[in-house]
Protein backbone atom coordinates (compact mmCIF):
# COMPACT_ATOMS: atom_id res chain seq x y z
CA UNK A 1 0.00 0.00 0.00
CA UNK A 2 2.72 2.53 0.98
CA UNK A 3 4.68 1.58 -2.57
CA UNK A 4 1.11 2.25 -4.29
CA UNK A 5 1.05 6.28 -2.18
CA UNK A 6 4.52 6.92 -3.21
CA UNK A 7 4.09 5.88 -7.05
CA UNK A 8 0.93 7.88 -7.39
CA UNK A 9 2.61 10.78 -5.51
CA UNK A 10 5.32 10.74 -8.02
CA UNK A 11 3.29 10.47 -10.66
CA UNK A 12 1.06 13.34 -9.89
CA UNK A 13 4.85 15.12 -9.46
CA UNK A 14 5.50 14.95 -12.86
CA UNK A 15 2.42 15.58 -14.21
CA UNK A 16 2.22 19.23 -12.37
CA UNK A 17 6.30 19.30 -13.32
CA UNK A 18 5.47 18.99 -16.78
CA UNK A 19 1.86 20.92 -16.51
CA UNK A 20 3.67 24.51 -15.52
CA UNK A 21 4.18 27.02 -17.27
CA UNK A 22 8.44 27.55 -17.78
CA UNK A 23 7.86 31.20 -15.94
CA UNK A 24 6.61 29.75 -12.66
CA UNK A 25 9.96 27.54 -13.43
CA UNK A 26 11.81 31.11 -13.50
CA UNK A 27 12.36 30.83 -17.00
CA UNK A 28 10.11 33.36 -18.21
CA UNK A 29 11.71 34.83 -21.43
CA UNK A 30 13.90 38.08 -20.42
CA UNK A 31 13.99 36.60 -17.14
CA UNK A 32 17.69 37.49 -15.73
CA UNK A 33 18.29 38.85 -19.04
CA UNK A 34 18.00 42.58 -20.26
CA UNK A 35 14.79 44.53 -20.22
CA UNK A 36 12.04 44.18 -22.86
CA UNK A 37 13.10 47.84 -23.77
CA UNK A 38 16.80 46.89 -24.49
CA UNK A 39 17.85 46.09 -28.44
CA UNK A 40 17.19 42.81 -29.82
CA UNK A 41 20.00 40.01 -29.07
CA UNK A 42 21.80 40.32 -32.42
CA UNK A 43 22.31 44.03 -31.47
CA UNK A 44 23.22 43.36 -28.09
CA UNK A 45 26.67 41.80 -29.11
CA UNK A 46 27.56 45.09 -30.66
CA UNK A 47 25.89 47.31 -28.31
CA UNK A 48 27.30 47.54 -24.76
CA UNK A 49 25.41 50.46 -23.35
CA UNK A 50 22.32 52.44 -23.49
CA UNK A 51 22.49 56.21 -22.79
CA UNK A 52 19.09 58.08 -21.73
CA UNK A 53 20.03 61.37 -23.00
CA UNK A 54 16.89 63.06 -21.62
CA UNK A 55 17.49 61.96 -17.96
CA UNK A 56 21.01 61.43 -18.38
CA UNK A 57 21.78 58.01 -17.15
CA UNK A 58 22.86 54.53 -18.37
CA UNK A 59 22.09 51.05 -18.73
CA UNK A 60 25.12 48.43 -19.34
CA UNK A 61 23.82 45.76 -21.40
CA UNK A 62 26.71 43.42 -20.36
CA UNK A 63 26.24 43.47 -16.39
CA UNK A 64 22.33 44.62 -16.37
CA UNK A 65 22.81 47.70 -14.05
CA UNK A 66 21.85 51.24 -14.20
CA UNK A 67 24.41 53.99 -14.25
CA UNK A 68 23.15 57.44 -13.05
CA UNK A 69 24.16 60.78 -11.02
CA UNK A 70 22.95 60.96 -7.56
CA UNK A 71 24.35 64.00 -5.98
CA UNK A 72 27.93 64.63 -7.45
CA UNK A 73 28.69 60.86 -7.62
CA UNK A 74 27.63 58.46 -9.94
CA UNK A 75 25.73 55.18 -8.58
CA UNK A 76 25.09 52.00 -9.65
CA UNK A 77 22.01 49.89 -9.25
CA UNK A 78 20.38 46.48 -10.59
CA UNK A 79 17.14 47.96 -10.50
CA UNK A 80 15.87 51.01 -12.12
CA UNK A 81 16.23 53.71 -9.56
CA UNK A 82 13.34 55.54 -8.22
CA UNK A 83 14.42 59.07 -9.58
CA UNK A 84 13.84 57.39 -12.84
CA UNK A 85 10.32 55.15 -11.65
CA UNK A 86 8.01 57.33 -14.01
CA UNK A 87 9.96 57.05 -17.35
CA UNK A 88 8.45 55.03 -19.91
CA UNK A 89 11.69 53.28 -21.09
CA UNK A 90 10.13 52.04 -23.96
CA UNK A 91 9.55 55.04 -25.23
CA UNK A 92 12.16 57.15 -24.18
CA UNK A 93 15.11 58.55 -26.56
CA UNK A 94 17.47 56.30 -26.17
CA UNK A 95 21.62 56.18 -27.83
CA UNK A 96 22.73 52.85 -28.26
CA UNK A 97 26.50 53.49 -27.65
CA UNK A 98 29.63 50.68 -28.37
CA UNK A 99 32.03 51.45 -26.22
CA UNK A 100 35.40 50.19 -25.39
CA UNK A 101 35.11 51.22 -21.67
CA UNK A 102 33.11 49.78 -18.88
CA UNK A 103 32.62 53.64 -17.45
CA UNK A 104 30.16 55.08 -19.79
CA UNK A 105 29.69 58.37 -17.24
CA UNK A 106 33.51 58.85 -18.38
CA UNK A 107 32.10 60.59 -21.25
CA UNK A 108 28.96 61.85 -19.92
CA UNK A 109 29.78 65.83 -20.54
CA UNK A 110 30.50 64.88 -24.20
CA UNK A 111 27.13 62.74 -24.62
CA UNK A 112 25.76 65.78 -23.17
CA UNK A 113 26.20 67.99 -25.57
CA UNK A 114 26.65 65.64 -28.45
CA UNK A 115 22.89 63.89 -28.02
CA UNK A 116 20.86 67.06 -26.42
CA UNK A 117 17.84 66.84 -27.84
CA UNK A 118 17.49 63.73 -29.84
CA UNK A 119 14.00 63.02 -30.85
CA UNK A 120 14.36 59.25 -32.16
CA UNK A 121 16.69 56.22 -31.12
CA UNK A 122 20.27 56.87 -32.30
CA UNK A 123 23.17 53.86 -32.74
CA UNK A 124 26.64 55.40 -32.24
CA UNK A 125 29.72 53.39 -32.40
CA UNK A 126 32.07 54.86 -30.36
CA UNK A 127 35.68 54.18 -29.83
CA UNK A 128 38.07 53.65 -26.36
CA UNK A 129 37.89 57.93 -26.23
CA UNK A 130 33.75 57.48 -26.37
CA UNK A 131 34.41 59.11 -29.70
CA UNK A 132 31.45 59.08 -32.25
CA UNK A 133 31.98 57.65 -35.84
Amino acid sequence: MKSKITLFGFAIFLIMAFAMPLDALGQEKGKGGPPSWAPAHGYRAQTSHIYFPDDNFYFDLQNNMYIYMEGSKWQVSAKLPSLFAGIDLKGAVRVELELGSDSPQKYNAEHKVKYKGKSAKVKEKNGNKGKGK
